[in-house]
This record gives C-alpha cells, sequence and structure tokens, in this order.
C-alpha cells in the first residue's frame, strides 16, 4: 500500500462519519446522505490528490453543493411526477442520528429542536458540533464571512436553548418528585 493510499484511507475513515452526518441534515435519506459523500470525495480527489488535509473545509462545500444539487433535481422530479399524476411513496422521515437505543428519546428531542432551526442556523450548528470545523472553515465551506458564521451559531443556541429549557429535565433524566410529595400539605400546629 503506498503512503497516498493509506493517508486517503485514514483521512476518510476520520472524516467521512462527520460529512455523513452534515449530509443527512441536507439530504432526505441517510442512503443519499452517503452517496453525497462519497461523490464529494471523488470530487475532492481528483482537486486535491494528494489529500491535503488543510483543504478538508472544501470538502465540506462540496458536500454542501452536491446534496444542494440532489434536492433540486428532487424536486424538479417530484413537480415533474405530480404533474403526471404519478403517486410517490410516503415514506417516515430518517432519524438525523444513529443512536443507542436508551438515547433514542432524546436524540429524537434534539432532532425536532434542531429541525425548527432555520436552515442556515441548523447547517452551521451541524459543521460546528458534529462536523468538528472551526469558524473559519466554516466560513470557507459556506462561502460566507466569519462574522456571519458566528451570529448564525449564537442565534442558533439561543433559539436551541429556548426550545429545549422547558425540557431539561426530560433530557438530563432527573426523576419528577414523587407523587405523594405534590400533595404535600405542611401541617399547622398551635402554638402552646
Amino acid at each position: 500500500m503506498a503512503a497516498a493510499d493509506f493517508d486517503w484511507k485514514q483521512c476518510f475513515d476520520e472524516v467521512a462519519p462527520n460529512l455523513v452526518l452534515y449530509a443527512r441534515q441536507l439530504t432526505p435519506s441517510p442512503s443519499d446522505a452517503e452517496d453525497v459523500v462519497q461523490m464529494a470525495f471523488v470530487r475532492w480527489w481528483r482537486r486535491f490528490p494528494d489529500g491535503d488535509r488543510a483543504h478538508i473545509p472544501l470538502l465540506y462545500a462540496a458536500v454542501r453543493t452536491i446534496a444542494l444539487d440532489l434536492r433540486r433535481s428532487d424536486t424538479r422530479r417530484a413537480r415533474r411526477e405530480a404533474a403526471s399524476e404519478i403517486a410517490l411513496p410516503a415514506g417516515e422521515e430518517a432519524p438525523a442520528f444513529d443512536v443507542p437505543p436508551e438515547q433514542k428519546e432524546t436524540a429524537a428531542i434534539v432532532t425536532e429542536a434542531l429541525s425548527k432551526l432555520p436552515e442556515e442556523q441548523r447547517e452551521v450548528v451541524t459543521l460546528k458540533l458534529w462536523g468538528g470545523l472551526t469558524f473559519q472553515e466554516i466560513a470557507t465551506a459556506l462561502g460566507i464571512s466569519i462574522n456571519t458564521v458566528s451570529g448564525r451559531y449564537r442565534y442558533a443556541l439561543n433559539n436551541l436553548q429556548k426550545h429545549l429549557s422547558p425540557l431539561k429535565d426530560d433530557l438530563l433524566g432527573e426523576p419528577a418528585p414523587p407523587a405523594n410529595l405534590l400533595n404535600f400539605q405542611p401541617a399547622t400546629t398551635a402554638l402552646p
């Protein structure tokens, strides 16, 4: 195995899971997300055959571009099919996270909160928290200023906090007080 092959495999193993999670925010299904990531790696490999890690933000940009192209293509196809009266199969929304069974409820709550964010904010949060990119790398990947990235991230965190704070106890798994304490009335005693 050549040194460059090992670097590509190692880079793919390290970066691909985060890219798939990012792509899943932009695509309708997990399989589409995986396809998008594979296409992005092929584009990246053709452009940077030596696999320079300094260009990883461009890999995120490629994932974004390919995912948005796929979305536009799917939208056009859906319009054509609707116009020709071809029924589209109704499918269940794919979850955004692969989690152990004991965390499925928490993942569903977080996924719902993320889905309520504007797309621009959701994208920045995904790149920052799950992609592990810096604000500068996100700015490069999205083609926007670092101040815009920072603002979107701040607004996203504020929006998530507003949505999730009423559910804090559920998320942290803190038990509710026992039912008998809810009806507790302190005894009134007369002083002698």
